[in-house]
């Protein structure tokens, strides 16, 4: 079976807005993370081949929830998208207490066996997505880079971005290549 294969056969699990209402801590979960607007859930719908599998909007902050998504009929292998971080259109305490339950979710959640941080192309590496890879450096979480709207810009920006992106890396030296 393809890898693309698998992700057809997800489905969607649960909206946990506080950590008393995750899913049990079991299986193995991935979790994407980024800057609100960075298309995580565009992404995830890209993966899974269907649109409406994770809610977007053009509005930063349309993900208000950690929501989980199966890959495999057990149950025990999981996609988690979660809200994300920095601006968005929400009172400042809603932000505070996103930020709160997702700080839970990361430093508490044994089957959280990777990261995938989504930058988009044009604004990649702000002060909270270093912070997350040295959080994930420490932690020995696995992390990959994704830089995404690369449909945004020229093929010369993308080169330059992704040399940039490798040479932050290395100099942060939390993972592979871009």
């Amino acid at each position: 079976m393809h890898t693309k294969d698998i992700f057809l056969q997800t489905k969607f699990c649960k909206s946990s807005i506080s950590v008393k209402d995750l899913l049990p801590d079991i299986g193995i979960e991935v979790a994407f993370c980024g800057r609100s607007n960075s298309g995580k859930s565009t992404i995830l719908n890209s993966l899974t081949g269907n649109k409406k599998m994770a809610k977007t909007s053009k509005t930063p902050g349309r993900t208000k929830a950690i929501n989980f998504f199966s890959i495999d009929t057990s149950l025990n292998k999981r996609i988690v998208d979660l809200p994300g971080y920095g601006f968005a259109k929400v009172s400042k305490n809603k932000r505070k207490e996103w930020g709160k339950v997702i700080g839970q979710y990361l430093n508490y959640r044994k089957s959280l066996k990777g990261l995938i941080i989504v930058m988009d192309i044009r604004h990649p590496f702000k002060d909270s997505d270093i912070s997350l890879i040295e959080w994930s450096k420490k932690t020995n979480i696995p992390l990959k880079i994704l830089l995404n709207k690369a449909d945004k810009v020229s093929k010369n920006i993308i080169k330059n971005e992704v040399s940039k992106s490798n040479k932050t890396l290395k100099k942060l030296s939390a993972v592979g290549e871009a």
